[in-house]
């Protein structure tokens, strides 16, 4: 990405998604509801063969999302969030299915484009 005017440009590095997770719970902080009812589902990234068994074997599954608020509103039971870091991430399939099975179930359930499109969600929700 490039920001600058003239002939003066600075290049600022993509953040990762692990960044922009950081940032939501860093806001969350400040949050009256948001830091007593958020957390993350550590279930995305890469592991080893072994790993990877050993935590499914403890129900680590496939396509839950990135960020649950389980507080309730009239509307909804509480809110799942998956976290992309930009429109070209690929959403899998089982994310996309975890989000409206979810749904159905009387949560509401997003899909984020970086930490600004999650705490916009967050905030949504609980107006």
């Amino acid at each position: 990405m490039l920001i600058g005017e003239g002939r003066k440009w600075i290049y600022l590095k993509e953040l990762k998604e692990s960044e922009h997770q950081k940032a939501i719970f860093q806001w969350a902080k400040l949050h009256p509801i948001c830091k007593d009812y958020l957390f993350a589902i550590p279930n995305g990234g890469t592991r080893n063969i072994r790993e990877a068994v050993n935590m499914r074997s403890q129900g680590v599954r496939k396509g839950v999302s990135d960020m649950m608020l389980a507080y309730p509103t009239p509307t909804a039971a509480g809110l799942w969030i998956e976290l992309k870091r930009n429109r070209k991430s690929l959403v899998t399939t089982e994310q996309k299915s975890w989000l409206q099975r979810m749904k159905g179930v009387g949560y509401e359930a997003h899909l984020a484009y970086g930490y600004e499109e999650a705490i916009k969600i967050m905030e949504e929700y609980l107006k």
